[in-house]
């Protein structure tokens, strides 16, 4: 058996040009991907023809190497000096290395592999890490080093939401294997963060999206004397029948209390704020309105939700049923009817895409939604609402997937596209932050986990008080990452 080690030059080479048979949208959408959705991507989109494919196996068969087991002993102690140098990546490459010069079979190939999972564990790739340890115990890794690994693969478990699968390993673990001392606080530690999972997680691994529920506040007296303002001073939420109304900023003596009565400045424009309220027979003369009516520049909302070009993506512009590039060297128009059209299509295939997620198709489903990107990407401007929930719904595939680095990369996306609509202290933003707050928590992301708790608990606190059950979860995340070790927990 042979390792290959190919000419890069060519590899890149060959690279490059399919790279640059792309347009400018799939480029920049792979560009801005991570490792595994442009893996996704790239199946689509690269499809190598015969003659490319006999190029490439050509270029496999030009360099092959024996193995050298003598080489496999220095790169593993290599990656053991860089493992405790906290190196994971280099240490990651060097153990891949060794085992590509351990011969089939042998202990010492499973000694590779076990050490390759303890780097992904701490780089948070749970699933091949996963993987690389069933490896190491069918290459007959040494029985009295086999604690360390279970405990670890019950780390991997606990990490991707399987904590059934966790708890029957710490089970083994705790009656029939004998455990020095270090490794008994470490799997007392686990017992005690898989029951406080189980109390926490949401089942299935998702991750839970609160809406808030809103009653027509006429049905109050007190509460429907409030004026309305599209930029209120205040916050009203809802517990059964009762409403509660909390100071969103400061409100200074004698300064008057305002309360929006639905269209807010941040979720629409001055145009269509003032046509929903006229059904009321009622004109807002609110001071948002009135910069905004003043001043004749097109709504902040309109333009983030605007159509872009679909040649060099600058913004559509135009009150007609025709709309125009507003960069002037492209000049490109196109009817508002298509992509009003290509806007409702692609809503159509995002709701496939949730679809296919209910029945349990992530993997199909996140195909499905990345290609969705794309599209988007070519007739979208880049801070439409739409492009956000797009980040949302990947977010909670991936959740549903136990991927939680790739949700809370997603997810981290979806929340700057709702703060430049709805502002940071919104509650459209808090109820981002606690999803959020669930992903880190669940992907043992401990520092950022507690900063992202923080701050959702400050927004939501002012909209629904520090009784409400979203406060108090988020209170016993942060209860329970405090009291577990960092060493264990920091793993992303």
């Amino acid at each position: 058996m042979a390792v290959m080690a190919l000419p890069a030059a060519e590899w890149r080479g060959r690279a490059a040009r399919l790279w640059a048979a792309l347009g400018p949208a799939p480029r920049e959408r792979l560009a801005a991907a991570s490792l595994g959705d442009a893996v996704r991507l790239g199946c689509d989109l690269l499809r190598t023809e015969e003659e490319e494919e006999a190029a490439l196996v050509q270029l496999c068969h030009r360099s092959p190497t024996d193995k050298k087991p003598e080489a496999a002993g220095w790169y593993r102690e290599q990656g053991n000096q860089e493992f405790k140098r906290g190196q994971y990546q280099a240490a990651l490459r060097l153990y891949s290395k060794a085992a590509s010069h351990e011969l089939p079979g042998s202990p010492e190939l499973s000694v590779c592999f076990a050490n390759r999972s303890a780097a992904l564990l701490h780089l948070g790739h749970f699933e091949v890490c996963l993987e690389d340890i069933a490896r190491a115990e069918s290459h007959g890794y040494p029985d009295k080093l086999l604690p360390k690994v279970l405990l670890r693969k019950a780390e991997c478990l606990l990490c991707l939401g399987r904590l059934q699968d966790a708890q029957d390993i710490l089970r083994v673990l705790e009656s029939k294997i004998a455990l020095d001392g270090v490794m008994t606080t470490h799997l007392t530690q686990l017992k005690k963060l898989s029951q406080l999972k189980v109390k926490l997680g949401p089942g299935d691994g998702a991750v839970v999206d609160k809406k808030p529920v809103r009653l027509a506040t006429a049905f109050f007296p007190v509460l429907s004397l409030l004026n309305h303002s599209c930029c209120p001073n205040t916050s009203v939420s809802f517990s059964g029948t009762a409403a509660t109304v909390r100071a969103a900023q400061p409100i200074s003596s004698g300064q008057e209390v305002l309360h929006c009565y639905g269209p807010h400045r941040c979720r629409m424009g001055v145009a269509e704020r003032q046509q929903l309220l006229s059904q009321y027979f009622f004109e807002c003369r609110c001071p948002a309105c009135l910069q905004e009516l003043e001043s004749g520049v097109k709504s902040v909302v309109s333009i983030r939700n605007s159509f872009c070009c679909p040649k060099c993506q600058a913004q559509m512009q135009g009150e007609e049923d025709t709309l125009c590039c507003s960069n002037e060297a492209c000049a490109t128009s196109v009817s508002r009817d298509h992509l009003s059209g290509r806007l409702q299509d692609l809503q159509q295939q995002i709701k496939k895409a949730l679809d296919l997620l209910r029945v349990r198709k992530a993997d199909q489903a996140i195909k499905m939604l990345l290609k969705c990107q794309m599209d988007a990407g070519t007739f979208l401007s880049p801070e439409h609402l739409l492009m956000g929930e797009m980040e949302d719904h990947l977010a909670q595939v991936y959740a549903t997937l136990g991927k939680w680095q790739e949700a809370a990369r997603h997810l981290k996306k979806s929340i700057e596209i709702v703060e430049m609509h709805h502002g940071p202290s919104s509650v459209e933003t808090g109820h981002e932050l606690f999803k959020l707050a669930q992903i880190l928590f669940n992907g043992f992301a401990v520092s950022e986990a507690l900063s992202t708790i923080q701050r959702a608990e400050g927004i939501l606190s002012v909209h629904f008080g520090p009784q409400s059950a979203q406060i108090q979860e988020l209170q016993e995340m942060k209860a329970c990452l405090s009291e577990l070790p960092r060493n264990i927990l920091q793993r992303t």
